[in-house]
Protein backbone atom coordinates (compact mmCIF):
# COMPACT_ATOMS: atom_id res chain seq x y z
CA UNK A 1 0.00 0.00 0.00
CA UNK A 2 0.86 3.51 -0.61
CA UNK A 3 -0.02 6.47 0.98
CA UNK A 4 1.06 10.22 -0.04
CA UNK A 5 1.47 12.81 2.49
CA UNK A 6 1.36 16.27 1.90
CA UNK A 7 0.22 19.52 3.98
CA UNK A 8 0.82 23.29 4.41
CA UNK A 9 -0.09 24.53 1.24
CA UNK A 10 -1.62 27.58 2.09
CA UNK A 11 -3.80 29.02 -0.66
CA UNK A 12 -1.12 27.39 -3.12
CA UNK A 13 -3.65 25.03 -5.67
CA UNK A 14 -0.93 24.39 -8.18
CA UNK A 15 1.04 22.40 -5.35
CA UNK A 16 -2.01 20.24 -4.58
CA UNK A 17 -2.06 19.31 -8.55
CA UNK A 18 1.62 18.82 -8.20
CA UNK A 19 1.42 16.39 -5.03
CA UNK A 20 -1.60 14.29 -6.07
CA UNK A 21 -1.55 14.25 -9.82
CA UNK A 22 1.64 12.73 -10.42
CA UNK A 23 0.89 10.00 -7.68
CA UNK A 24 -2.75 9.28 -8.80
CA UNK A 25 -2.17 5.80 -8.55
CA UNK A 26 -1.55 5.94 -4.56
CA UNK A 27 -4.05 3.97 -2.20
CA UNK A 28 -4.64 7.35 0.48
CA UNK A 29 -4.16 10.77 -0.05
CA UNK A 30 -3.48 12.22 3.56
CA UNK A 31 -3.63 16.25 3.99
CA UNK A 32 -2.39 17.80 6.80
CA UNK A 33 -4.05 20.50 6.86
CA UNK A 34 -3.66 24.27 6.17
CA UNK A 35 -5.19 24.57 2.76
CA UNK A 36 -8.78 23.71 3.20
CA UNK A 37 -9.34 25.98 0.01
CA UNK A 38 -7.10 24.62 -2.04
CA UNK A 39 -8.13 20.80 -1.25
CA UNK A 40 -12.28 21.61 -1.58
CA UNK A 41 -11.14 23.29 -5.09
CA UNK A 42 -9.18 20.01 -6.45
CA UNK A 43 -12.11 18.22 -5.16
CA UNK A 44 -14.31 20.09 -7.39
CA UNK A 45 -12.63 19.82 -10.03
CA UNK A 46 -11.49 15.95 -9.51
CA UNK A 47 -14.01 14.35 -7.24
CA UNK A 48 -12.95 10.99 -8.17
CA UNK A 49 -10.42 11.54 -5.56
CA UNK A 50 -12.49 12.18 -2.83
CA UNK A 51 -12.79 8.58 -0.98
CA UNK A 52 -9.01 7.97 -1.35
CA UNK A 53 -8.38 11.70 0.67
CA UNK A 54 -7.99 11.80 3.92
CA UNK A 55 -7.82 15.50 5.48
CA UNK A 56 -7.38 17.60 8.57
CA UNK A 57 -7.67 20.94 9.91
CA UNK A 58 -4.95 23.34 10.48
CA UNK A 59 -4.26 26.21 12.32
CA UNK A 60 -5.25 28.33 9.49
CA UNK A 61 -8.47 26.69 8.38
CA UNK A 62 -11.32 28.44 9.52
CA UNK A 63 -15.47 28.45 8.96
CA UNK A 64 -15.04 24.17 7.91
CA UNK A 65 -16.49 21.11 9.75
CA UNK A 66 -12.99 19.08 8.51
CA UNK A 67 -11.85 17.22 11.61
CA UNK A 68 -9.23 17.98 13.78
CA UNK A 69 -7.40 14.32 13.80
CA UNK A 70 -8.16 11.26 11.44
CA UNK A 71 -7.66 8.15 12.29
CA UNK A 72 -7.01 5.32 9.79
CA UNK A 73 -6.69 1.43 9.74
CA UNK A 74 -4.06 0.21 7.49
CA UNK A 75 -2.93 -3.24 6.26
CA UNK A 76 -0.76 -5.85 8.04
CA UNK A 77 -1.87 -4.27 11.70
CA UNK A 78 -0.77 -0.78 10.99
CA UNK A 79 -2.33 1.94 11.83
CA UNK A 80 -2.12 6.32 11.09
CA UNK A 81 -2.96 8.96 13.09
CA UNK A 82 -3.27 12.85 10.96
CA UNK A 83 -3.10 15.94 12.54
CA UNK A 84 -2.13 19.54 11.77
CA UNK A 85 -0.03 19.34 14.97
CA UNK A 86 -0.59 22.93 16.15
CA UNK A 87 -1.91 21.58 19.70
CA UNK A 88 1.13 19.19 20.25
CA UNK A 89 3.98 22.22 19.78
CA UNK A 90 3.89 22.90 23.57
CA UNK A 91 6.64 20.84 25.79
CA UNK A 92 8.63 18.19 23.72
CA UNK A 93 6.69 18.17 20.60
CA UNK A 94 7.58 14.70 19.44
CA UNK A 95 6.75 13.14 22.90
CA UNK A 96 3.19 14.38 22.82
CA UNK A 97 2.85 12.74 18.96
CA UNK A 98 4.50 9.66 20.47
CA UNK A 99 2.23 9.40 23.12
CA UNK A 100 -0.88 10.62 21.06
CA UNK A 101 -0.17 7.73 18.83
CA UNK A 102 0.10 5.08 21.72
CA UNK A 103 -2.88 6.31 23.00
CA UNK A 104 -4.91 5.61 20.14
CA UNK A 105 -3.18 2.57 19.18
CA UNK A 106 -1.38 4.42 16.24
CA UNK A 107 1.76 3.48 15.17
CA UNK A 108 2.15 6.33 12.26
CA UNK A 109 1.69 9.99 13.28
CA UNK A 110 1.35 12.07 10.60
CA UNK A 111 1.77 15.90 10.88
CA UNK A 112 2.32 19.28 9.50
CA UNK A 113 1.96 22.75 10.88
CA UNK A 114 6.41 22.51 11.38
CA UNK A 115 6.68 23.08 7.53
CA UNK A 116 10.00 21.07 8.03
CA UNK A 117 10.52 17.33 7.01
CA UNK A 118 10.68 14.74 9.31
CA UNK A 119 10.50 10.91 9.45
CA UNK A 120 11.63 9.56 13.24
CA UNK A 121 10.66 6.91 15.69
CA UNK A 122 9.45 8.04 19.28
CA UNK A 123 8.94 5.18 21.36
CA UNK A 124 8.18 2.75 18.65
CA UNK A 125 5.87 5.32 16.90
CA UNK A 126 6.59 6.55 13.14
CA UNK A 127 6.18 10.55 13.24
CA UNK A 128 6.02 11.53 9.97
CA UNK A 129 6.36 15.15 8.49
CA UNK A 130 5.91 15.86 4.05
CA UNK A 131 7.14 19.27 5.32
CA UNK A 132 5.15 22.02 3.63
CA UNK A 133 4.16 21.76 -0.41
CA UNK A 134 4.21 25.73 -0.69
CA UNK A 135 6.23 27.15 2.04
CA UNK A 136 8.91 25.07 3.56
CA UNK A 137 10.81 26.12 6.20
CA UNK A 138 13.91 23.67 6.27
CA UNK A 139 15.81 25.21 3.44
CA UNK A 140 14.97 22.46 1.21
CA UNK A 141 12.37 22.78 -1.70
CA UNK A 142 8.57 22.26 -1.13
CA UNK A 143 8.15 18.74 -0.53
CA UNK A 144 5.68 15.84 -0.24
CA UNK A 145 6.13 12.36 1.50
CA UNK A 146 5.40 8.86 0.70
CA UNK A 147 4.62 5.89 3.30
CA UNK A 148 4.94 1.91 1.54
CA UNK A 149 3.49 -0.54 3.74
CA UNK A 150 4.65 -3.90 3.36
CA UNK A 151 4.31 -6.82 5.06
CA UNK A 152 7.55 -6.23 6.48
CA UNK A 153 7.25 -2.89 7.48
CA UNK A 154 6.85 0.62 6.84
CA UNK A 155 9.27 2.48 4.47
CA UNK A 156 8.91 6.41 4.10
CA UNK A 157 10.29 9.21 1.84
CA UNK A 158 9.85 12.01 0.78
CA UNK A 159 10.13 14.01 -2.99
CA UNK A 160 10.76 17.33 -4.11
CA UNK A 161 8.59 19.83 -5.54
CA UNK A 162 10.92 22.34 -7.38
CA UNK A 163 8.68 23.79 -9.58
CA UNK A 164 5.06 23.79 -10.19
CA UNK A 165 3.18 22.56 -13.58
CA UNK A 166 2.00 25.42 -14.10
CA UNK A 167 5.42 26.85 -14.45
CA UNK A 168 5.00 29.01 -10.92
CA UNK A 169 7.30 28.92 -8.30
CA UNK A 170 6.09 26.80 -4.99
CA UNK A 171 7.34 29.01 -2.47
Amino acid sequence: MQICVFSDTHNNYPAVCDVILPHKDADLFVFCGDGQYDIERFLREYPEFEQKLVRVRGNCDFDTDIPLMASVPLPYGHKLIAVHGHYYESGDFTERLSALGRENGADIVCFGHLHVRMSRSVNGVRLFSPGSAAKPRDGKPAAFGLIDIFPSGILTSHGDLARSSYGMPLW
